[in-house]
């Protein structure tokens, strides 16, 4: 690095900060979501570990973005020695090419996410079009990375300019990747939410619902704020100063979608702690005349779920590959059980006369229903008199 740089009132500042939030809140997202999946559920999917992969890319894009400022990055082209510049449009351009297939990887995360949950037959209006922003997806990239690996020939004229050859102005192709990132977020923004609007679910429930997917928004204001930043650099030659935003953003957008992705398994992450917080700090409760409190595990069992003795009681689950474990407590005054339900959405009683149970493609307004019925009567421990 030039030694006659000032760093100190240079933008650089501004890189470290952004790579090092960027780094922190998705590798925080990351750990959790793996946990949850193979710790709590012990059900990990292709979207899981295509997500941890888009992770080790945005380490791998914010190492060679602090590389770049040692090189000039965010300072104006005639400030940076010959060397120093010939180093940043050598790194520049290994980050435009491995951006590429980092946000490609990050948006098949959260697609195979939405094709797991909300496409479970392959006829459906839903798992074609989630096919159909896949391959949209990786076609696009896939040109995007050949030009920008293939935009001088040859290659050594990107970072020396007395090479003999010719050159695409590299500008455009950002320029229409922001562009085509824009649209690809905004519509992977909204399927979620119509598919959940679709679903046999509560007002609130869907709200609920609807708001965890909602972070994608934030992958959506990247997006804007790249396209802003990308669009009066289409013909500018400053490149130490005019793609120093650009690799911020970048970095922003590609955060921004692996919480997106990692996000949906937090209410299962939630749950599965708030249950261990209650088992060992269980709420105090009043019992006999008034004044005894019982602190002890027993007060935990008898917060659980009670059924009564009823011919039939049903649980309905809106999300596919949930598990759900019920255990006799043995006693004979009474049915008591222990439920463990990992679902996004929790399970909620349904009285067996008012179940809408609908055929796939007769009504797809009712959503998407799994039914469990439970007969209480015949617990395990009806089942050992039996025999």
């Amino acid at each position: 690095m030039n030694p006659t740089y000032d760093h100190k009132h240079s933008p650089q500042r501004w890189d470290v900060i952004t790579e090092v939030l960027c780094l922190s809140i998705s590798t925080c997202c990351v750990c959790m979501r793996m946990y949850t999946k193979l710790l709590i559920t012990k059900a990990p999917g292709w979207e899981d570990f295509t997500c941890f992969f888009a992770w080790l890319g945005l380490i791998v894009y914010a190492v060679m973005t602090f590389e770049t400022g040692k090189h000039g990055s965010g300072l104006h082209r005639w400030e940076v020695s010959p060397s120093d510049l010939r180093e940043f449009l050598k790194l520049a351009n290994a980050c435009q090419i491995i951006y590429g297939p980092i946000i490609f990887v990050t948006k098949l995360s959260i697609l195979l996410l939405f094709l797991r949950v909300f496409a479970l037959s392959c006829r459906s209006v839903t798992y074609f079009l989630i096919q159909l922003l896949i391959w949209l997806n990786f076609l696009f990239y896939l040109a995007d990375t050949v030009v920008k690996i293939f935009e001088c020939t040859p290659r050594s004229k990107i970072w020396d300019e007395h090479v003999p050859g010719h050159c695409i102005n590299i500008n455009v192709p950002i320029l229409a990747a922001s562009i085509f990132n824009l649209v690809s977020d905004f519509l992977i923004l909204l399927l979620p939410i119509v598919c959940v609007w679709r679903l046999q679910m509560t007002f609130k429930k869907k709200i609920c619902t609807s708001a965890v997917f909602v972070a994608g928004i934030f992958g959506c204001i990247s997006s804007v704020m790249r396209l802003v930043v990308s669009i009066p650099n289409s013909t500018a030659t400053d490149n130490t100063f005019v793609w120093f935003p650009e690799l911020l953003w970048t970095a922003a957008e590609i955060t921004s979608g692996i919480i997106a992705s990692c996000l949906p398994a937090l209410p299962t992450f939630l749950r599965h702690f708030l249950k261990k917080t209650r088992y060992f700090f269980p709420e105090p409760v009043m019992t006999g005349s008034g004044s005894s409190i019982l602190t002890s595990k027993k007060t935990v069992d008898a917060q659980r779920f009670t059924a009564q003795p009823k011919p039939n009681v049903s649980l309905t689950d809106l999300l596919p590959g949930s598990n759900l474990e019920m255990l006799s407590r043995g006693n004979r005054s009474g049915k008591t059980y222990e439920t463990t339900c990992y679902s996004t959405v929790e399970a909620s009683p349904v009285e067996k006369g008012r179940e809408d149970h609908s055929k796939a493609g007769e009504n797809p307004n009712q959503g998407i229903m799994k039914t469990v019925e439970v007969d209480v009567e015949s617990g395990p421990e009806q089942t050992d008199q039996k025999q």
